[in-house]
């Protein structure tokens, strides 16, 4: 089995940067309006903590960083077009994550790895990523697009994984239950994003995940 270079990986920069953090900033946030993405980001957080799509604008605000008071932007009349903006980030940061893996070097082991060490730095970057599983509050067309990204996610994934069975690099093991090992780790309520020990933590929820995954065997003959 090959060595997985952690420092290497985590040295890439991550896929989807964005030039806001959507964080809590400094106080000059509260005298400038706070951006779509602040927004968007601010509920994010708050859906992952809450488990409650339905949020209301003085949270949403206190939360970005900004005032809780003042008239929301006209563009979140709509809540489930705003909750549809934060599972959309969520989706774009495991398709990049999972685009990164596919393209690695190396067995599926390193793959595997390539692809958590994104995540996280996706996650970190974000403050949360959310569950697809999470939305049965929401109206129908919203849940079937959650369950067209969910299904996208776990396809890619365990093909990921599979790949790892055949060339020996990963254990045998149900590519179902190892899937959602993976996304469940990924996908916890919140992230201490401004914490310097995250990225420790993260790296050692990465080699704990691959010890779990990893099993090696003779590779399957074609």
């Amino acid at each position: 089995m090959s060595v997985v270079d952690f420092t290497k990986i985590a040295s890439q920069p991550a896929s989807n940067e964005e030039d806001e953090s959507g964080s809590p900033a400094d106080g000059r946030l509260a005298t400038r309006p706070l951006s779509r993405s602040q927004i968007v980001a601010a509920a994010t957080r708050l859906i992952a903590r809450r488990g409650d799509h339905r949020i209301p604008w003085p949270a949403i605000a206190l939360e970005a960083g900004g005032e809780p008071f003042g008239a929301a932007p006209e563009w979140l009349d709509d809540l489930s077009d705003l909750a549809d903006q934060c599972y959309a980030r969520t989706a774009q940061a495991l398709a990049d994550s999972l685009l990164r893996a596919e393209t690695a070097p190396g067995s599926a082991l390193d793959k595997v790895a390539a692809f958590l060490v994104a995540a996280l730095q996706a996650r970190r970057d974000l403050g949360t990523l959310l569950s697809f599983r999470r939305g049965r509050n929401l109206p129908d067309a919203l849940q079937r697009r959650l369950h067209e990204r969910d299904m996208m996610v776990r396809t890619r994934l365990k093909r990921l994984l599979e790949q790892g069975r055949c060339d020996g690099s990963l254990a045998r093991r149900n590519a179902d239950s190892a899937c959602e090992l993976i996304l469940a780790s990924l996908m916890v309520p919140d992230v201490a994003v401004t914490d310097p020990e995250q990225l420790i933590w993260d790296s050692e929820l990465v080699e704990l995940l691959l010890a779990a995954l990893a099993e090696p065997h003779p590779i399957e003959s074609q």
